[in-house]
């Protein structure tokens, strides 16, 4: 399989995805457009063949089995799980030897000139570049791909969201979402600085700040088994992309 195309091609994906982080209801028509375009970006860097017809169409299709799931509210998040599985799956198998999915030669011109100009001195091989991509791709799955997991694994054993309700309102739930995205990210570049004492400060410092509001045993138990799932996300994707980094 073509790692780097794989990984660059999810990026894009993920990239695309970043539009669902407000859209707990569904996502909009103009939500479509963003999903839609961000991925074809790679389309011109490729070669022409049956890989890249078959991959052209597929991401040109895939929004509109997107949006139809998207009207499934109930299982929303279910939905966008089995898509981003679907992404992975359909993906791998264009990356792979059957389709010979490959840059053009223009790729290899304008990374040439863009290594000449900014790292002349520097030797920048596939590695690194795969590592590059592979950190980039383990970000973006902490950022939004976690809490997407994150809300079906909290609904999965019955707790049911607090979010925009009289207990917590709108703002107030905005803000626990930065926060959990936050928390997610620096548990993430903890792991890959092998600084894990500091995880312990992150989850700390959250408790402190919501120490008022766990005199609801409700909200206290909801943002502990919500922080004890996040952080384990954010842990397992690490850990896998650490240890990718070390093959």
């Amino acid at each position: 399989m073509n790692y780097l195309l794989f990984l660059s091609i999810l990026n894009l994906i993920l990239l695309s995805r970043l539009r669902l982080i407000s859209r707990d209801e569904g996502i909009k028509k103009t939500d479509l457009w963003v999903i839609t375009v961000i991925p074809l970006l790679v389309l011109p860097f490729l070669g022409l063949n049956l890989g890249w017809i078959l991959l052209a169409i597929y991401l040109l299709s895939y929004p509109v089995l997107m949006m139809f799931l998207e009207k499934q509210k109930a299982r929303i998040n279910r939905n966008r799980m089995v898509m981003m599985l679907l992404h992975l799956i359909a993906v791998g198998v264009l990356c792979s030897p059957i389709f010979e999915l490959s840059v053009n030669e223009f790729t290899g011109t304008l990374l040439a000139g863009i290594h000449g100009i900014f790292f002349p001195e520097m030797m920048i091989s596939k590695i690194t570049i795969g590592n590059i991509q592979l950190s980039i791709f383990g970000f973006l799955m902490v950022l939004n791909e976690a809490n997407i997991i994150l809300r079906f694994l909290l609904k999965l054993v019955g707790l049911k969201s607090l979010g925009k309700t009289k207990e917590v309102d709108e703002q107030e739930y905005n803000t626990g979402r930065v926060i959990g995205m936050l928390e997610r990210i620096f548990v993430f570049l903890f792991v890959l600085m092998n600084q894990y004492a500091a995880i312990g400060f992150i989850l700390a410092a959250k408790g402190v700040t919501r120490f008022k509001d766990f005199e609801s045993r409700t909200f206290a138990e909801y943002v502990l088994i919500g922080t004890l799932f996040s952080a384990l996300l954010a842990l397992g994707i690490a850990f896998l992309v650490k240890v990718a980094l070390q093959l």
